[in-house]
């Protein structure tokens, strides 16, 4: 029981934190999670080379950091708390 809520609270910190993004946001975010470039993002989500890179740079703009690296490591690092707080707790 208790790890089915603290799964499901590491659920919700993951939707809040991608709520502050637009819908086309999360679909680049989610794909820089995955590893694609922007060149690739360009061709999974037939948009234009203009679109991706203005939503990469909404996207840090919005984390406060600099690069989608840097981006990708702040989610990474909010799992990684959400992971750690589940093996603390047992």
């Amino acid at each position: 029981m208790q790890k089915r809520v603290e799964e499901e609270c590491k659920i919700l910190k993951e939707k809040v934190f991608l709520n502050q993004f637009t819908v086309a946001e999360q679909q680049v975010f989610e794909l820089a999670l995955d590893g694609y470039s922007g060149r690739e993002m360009q061709l999974i989500l037939s948009k234009e080379e203009v679109t991706i890179k203005s939503q990469r740079q909404n996207i840090i703009r919005k984390l406060g950091v600099s690069t989608m690296k840097e981006a990708v490591k702040k989610f990474q690092h909010l799992e990684y708390e959400s992971s750690r707080k589940l093996l603390q707790s047992r």
